[in-house]
């Protein structure tokens, strides 16, 4: 026969378990959903001045869904902090950039020849926004 404090911590330990891969699992679900998406095609630009400021942020932003389509720098470099450009006008997927990037700032220079979706354009903060 099993003892009533035995059998409470069966009961306890099941309901964690069940628990635990329950929220687990819906975790990974929304995961799946985010990676599932189509990559975000983008642009990085170089408007800090810094050396290789673009190729080290486009090399971070693989890490993302991302697509890094070009690699380049701004006519002058004047730009203290990073922004995205938004060419195609998506809103889910500028929610996505925003998230992958911590990059708030935007603008909107909408056109329907643009390869790519959005630009970034790193500043001199862009390395306040690579996390390790």
């Amino acid at each position: 026969m099993i003892s009533h404090t035995k059998l409470l911590n069966w009961f306890f330990t099941a309901f964690a378990i069940l628990f635990l891969s329950a929220f687990y699992g819906c975790h990974r679900e929304h995961d799946s959903i985010e990676d599932n998406l189509p990559a975000i095609r983008i642009r990085v630009l170089n408007g800090s001045g810094f050396r290789g400021a673009a190729s080290e942020y486009g090399n971070y932003l693989q890490r993302f869904n991302v697509d890094v389509i070009g690699i380049g720098n701004t006519e002058k470099f004047i730009y203290d902090k990073s922004i995205i450009v938004v060419k195609h006008q998506d809103e889910q997927d500028l929610v996505r950039l925003m998230k992958y990037t911590g990059i708030t700032r935007r603008i909107y220079a909408l056109s329907d020849h643009s390869v790519e979706q959005f630009q970034i354009i790193v500043g001199k903060d862009y390395r306040s926004y690579v996390k390790q």
